[in-house]
């Protein structure tokens, strides 16, 4: 990248909206160019208010007062515009001197006074200080082998359970994303262990042996952010950071913003880790032996790949306005993407608000592929089996057009449409009529439906499983393999 970024491309990469890839790149290149880096931080330090703003309150005016006020400004101005009697004038100098000679002797009589009466000082009352409130976390993503207290939870439990103080989190061969707030998220790597030692309004601390990926929206001077990680205390504001510790050390890694890095217990040394830099703290040496160095453009990618998942509109009441989506991929292990936003391999569970999401999954060459979509209602669980395209070994990637003319005529044939008038019966009855779905479909050689999405549909989520249902057990004979799009009028 030879050219400089523009701003609002850098809005668009503080957004989410710009594939990883694209995000690295552009954080490379302004860790080289100061002009770039310089035009990053303003616009995340622009958005990074964002949060705040909202969780203000509106100011109250007293629009009845404030009427008031005017109309008797207004008034009096009228009243006082109007010419003066001569009579009154005339007397005016002998008032204004008059005046003048009261006020020469006020001010005699003020310096022949005694200096012993000591001057009236205005005072304030004392500050006095908010007491900090219990804060709690919920379960936004979830994959493989999660402990929380000791305990493997049911997928409904883990995403209803809100986690607060003295909270131990623990992963096998897992992950696990926690959200406290709208821009405010951590998420714990495999094989690792973390204490939410204190979790309240002024202070959150983290203890941490593993790996753990964090995103912190601005603090306030009030506010106190601090992650443990063995002899390591790694405070900050705000910002988009990794710790990892093991038995070699602690290494720190800030994709953008500042973060403090020094011993346990002590305050007079710090290792500032800034923007798109990283800081190795071997175990058992001093924070001043540790520099801080630009991280590669393999390793911003990662920080972008690994960043905690946020679901978009936190509320006190999350919890019951949200639901869990358990995303399962016919091959395991599998890339998914949800709404456009990459989230993992699949199998996992995330947290979804209401509404239709469009699901997408990662065939064998890595492309993403259009799966379906689900529809996901607040406080009931959904499921989605993501189902790729995928190309048999040594057969056409489509089929003849012969071949699809032939298979599509087996599927329209074979079709119960019996069946089918009693999924849609009841939209029918409610005067509903003209539906439709659209299908992707793979039948390989023998017959044998390797895929079947419902990539489009005006039906509701569970008509158009019904549908999907009748449209799996039609029957195909021995044959060319062919895959093709079609939409069915019901």
């Amino acid at each position: 990248m030879s050219k400089h970024v523009a701003p609002y491309r850098w809005a668009d990469a503080v957004a989410g909206e710009l594939p990883p890839a694209e995000r690295a790149e552009m954080e490379a290149h302004a860790a080289s160019c100061a002009k770039c880096a310089r035009a990053r931080q303003r616009v995340q330090r622009a958005s990074d208010t964002f949060p705040i703003l909202r969780q203000k309150a509106t100011p109250e005016l007293g629009w009845d007062s404030i009427r008031a006020r005017v109309h008797w400004a207004v008034s009096k101005a009228k009243r006082t515009t109007g010419e003066q009697p001569v009579a009154r004038r005339r007397w005016l100098p002998i008032l204004v001197g008059a005046a003048a000679v009261v006020a020469g002797g006020f001010g005699v009589y003020r310096m022949t006074r005694s200096s012993s009466i000591a001057p009236v000082v205005a005072t304030h009352a004392p500050e006095v200080a908010t007491p900090a409130t219990p804060i709690t976390a919920l379960v936004s993503r979830i994959s493989g082998d999660v402990m929380i207290d000791g305990a493997r939870l049911d997928a409904t439990a883990t995403f209803k359970s809100p986690l607060g103080t003295g909270t131990v989190l623990a992963t096998g061969d897992g992950r696990v994303d926690l959200q406290f707030g709208e821009a405010s998220a951590f998420a714990l790597g495999p094989h690792s262990t973390l204490e939410l030692r204190s979790f309240d309004s002024d202070t959150i601390e983290l203890v941490v042996d593993g790996a753990v990926d964090l995103e912190v929206a601005p603090r306030t001077k009030h506010q106190r952010f601090f992650v443990v990680a063995g002899d390591a205390t790694v405070e900050v504001r705000g910002t988009r950071f990794a710790v990892k510790h093991d038995a070699t050390g602690t290494l720190v890694s800030c994709q953008h913003g500042l973060v403090a890095v020094r011993a346990n217990g002590a305050t007079a040394t710090e290792l500032a880790v800034g923007t798109a830099r990283k800081a190795f703290v071997p175990v058992g040496h001093p924070i001043t032996e540790s520099r801080a160095v630009p991280l590669t453009a393999e390793e911003l990618n990662t920080l972008a790949v690994t960043a905690p998942w946020a679901t978009p509109g936190w509320n006190p009441d999350f919890a019951a306005r949200t639901a869990s989506l358990d995303v399962v991929a016919a091959a395991p292990h599998r890339a998914v993407r949800v709404d456009g936003i990459e989230l993992g391999a699949a199998p996992f569970a995330m947290r979804a608000a209401p509404g239709r999401h469009t699901i997408e999954a990662a065939d064998s060459t890595g492309r993403f592929r259009r799966a379906g979509w689900v529809d996901v209602s607040a406080n009931a669980p959904a499921r989605f089996e993501a189902m790729p395209i995928e190309t048999p070994a040594g057969a056409p990637p489509v089929g003849s057009s012969t071949a699809i003319a032939t298979r599509k005529h087996e599927l329209t044939s074979g079709l119960d449409h019996a069946r089918l008038h009693q999924c849609t019966r009841r939209l029918a009855k409610s005067g509903l009529t003209d539906t439709f779905v659209q299908i992707e479909i793979t039948v390989d050689a023998a017959g044998a439906v390797n895929v079947l999405n419902i990539v489009d549909t005006d039906l509701p989520s569970d008509t158009a499983q019904c549908v999907h249902d009748a449209l799996a057990d039609v029957h195909f004979g021995a044959g060319s393999a062919a895959s093709w799009h079609q939409k069915l009028t019901l």
